[in-house]
């Protein structure tokens, strides 16, 4: 068979070296070798800043993502193969793959296959958001295939920002509470606590007190958009409010029912006191009403699956939890209670996600040690983080801001100490494992996750001790 050669006209040039024959004797082997032929790009890629897929929502061909030219000397019975790789980050970690069709010497994707992969690998925000493409070219000959290169070979990389589909999930960017609470008064609807991107997050809470006299009367409620709350009235029209099916219901979790243009949606009536947190989920349609409690808790192995015995998670808004837990691979759960007749957290379907069905499996660790627990109840998932080392970083340490000054764990890797040379004048603060997803600032008595810097005591020797095993997380610095 003839040797081949690819030029790239306008991306690097590249030296290929020919990849072991195929061993399928029944046919003729494949080779690519000294290529000499141009993919280059063109279309609408080709320096674009920009991209609205839309704008080839209807084009039968797709999108014009890179040019082929033809191929001088090809056999007729070989061709060439691009597919585009996609994804959010640079690195590719999250990429996607799409055909490119190549047509009299242009190679396209489908603008609804790019929108397919943008919702379902990446996001369903109708947002625009910064995109990295590259492309893998091979050469083919029935049913073999020879990468151009090896599994490190990319051509022709960059970056472009993709508008979307419009999304058929409209989720405003915030949502308000009304009825009792306020009086039934719009302008003092209260807003519901949201952190993230809506569609990357469509839940959010809000925390509420139920005297025993409202309840007794009532506690009545429904859910506004921004939009409406904006006008400062109530509004007919489509999506407008949101309540229950049956006007008065006292269901703690259901589905939200929207107003339509001509017929209203029930309003929900809570005859229980207690604090409460109300969950909405603009995705999934739904609301519940759970106990609002104040710390989870993590029975396991590690402290005899006793939940007084265990460390606590804390929370700012009643859905995420967080803090340092020991853990133990033999398993363990996150609990609403000091005991076993309230809500508790096993093991999802997925790896990632929990569930509150009674007869849930325990979570589980790789190794026994300190964790750094982020857990969302509103959304039923948590991360864990093992902890293997914390230290001092800052310009008061003798590592400045690159690096951080060590520190020594206790046996359960709850309490932290060492002695550090700190310098008057400056700050540091403390973080675990090298990086800083996880550090501590603020006040030594009251440490909290990504706190502000904490200033020096003064020129010399301290001994440091950080203390990990209660909350508030604390620590002390003294001279030696």
């Amino acid at each position: 068979m003839s040797a081949i050669a690819l030029a790239f006209t306008s991306c690097d040039d590249y030296n290929f070296e020919s990849p072991d024959p195929q061993s399928n004797p029944q046919q003729d082997i494949l080779l690519v070798e000294n290529v000499n032929k141009a993919v280059s790009f063109g279309g609408d890629l080709n320096g674009q800043a920009t991209l609205d897929l839309n704008a080839f929502a209807e084009n039968a061909d797709g999108i014009n993502v890179i040019n082929v030219s033809e191929i001088e000397g090809l056999p007729t019975d070989q061709a060439v193969d691009v597919t585009m790789q996609i994804s959010l980050n640079e690195d590719f970690s999250d990429a996607a793959e799409a055909k490119v069709n190549i047509k009299e010497g242009k190679g396209y994707v489908l603008a609804s296959e790019w929108a397919n992969i943008h919702v379902t690998k990446f996001s369903k925000s109708p947002k625009a958001k910064d995109t990295y493409y590259r492309f893998i070219v091979s050469m083919v000959k029935g049913d073999q295939k020879v990468r151009i290169g090896d599994a490190t070979t990319f051509y022709c990389s960059g970056k472009t920002t993709v508008t979307p589909f419009p999304s058929e999930l409209v989720i405003e960017e915030s949502y308000y509470l009304i009825g009792t609470a306020c009086d039934w008064t719009m302008t003092k609807a209260i807003e519901f606590s949201h952190t993230g991107d809506i569609y990357e997050n469509p839940i959010f809470t809000l925390k509420i007190d139920i005297s025993e006299a409202q309840a007794i009367e009532g506690w009545w409620w429904k859910v506004v958009p921004k939009s409406t709350f904006d006008t400062g009235g109530w509004v007919d029209g489509d999506n407008t409010a949101y309540g229950v099916a049956e006007n008065g219901s006292e269901l703690l979790a259901d589905h939200l029912v929207a107003r339509t243009a001509t017929v209203d949606c029930g309003a929900g009536c809570i005859k229980t006191a207690g604090q409460w947190l109300i969950t909405i989920n603009l995705e999934e349609g739904t609301y519940a009403f759970t106990s609002a409690v104040d710390f989870l808790y993590t029975p396991g192995q590690a402290n005899d699956w006793n939940q007084g015995a265990s460390q606590k998670l804390a929370t700012t808004d009643y859905a995420n939890y967080s803090g340092y837990a020991v853990l133990d691979p033999a398993g363990f759960k996150f609990s609403s209670a000091l005991d076993w007749d309230h809500t508790n957290y096993g093991a999802g379907e997925t790896a990632g996600t929990l569930s509150t069905d009674p007869s849930a499996g325990n979570l589980s660790v790789e190794a026994k040690g300190l964790y750094y627990c982020a857990v969302d109840i509103a959304g039923l998932t948590y991360s864990l983080t093992q902890v293997t080392t914390y230290g001092l970083i800052g310009d008061a340490t003798p590592g400045g801001w690159d690096a951080s000054t060590a520190l020594t764990p206790s046996e359960d890797f709850l309490i932290w100490t060492g002695t550090v040379k700190l310098i008057a004048g400056k700050e540091f603060k403390f973080r675990a494992n090298d990086g800083w997803d996880i550090n501590l600032g603020g006040d030594l008595n009251d440490l909290s996750n990504g706190g502000t810097n904490i200033a020096s005591p003064g020129d010399g020797d301290y001994l440091v001790t950080l203390d990990l095993s209660k909350l508030p997380y604390t620590a002390t610095v003294v001279k030696k």
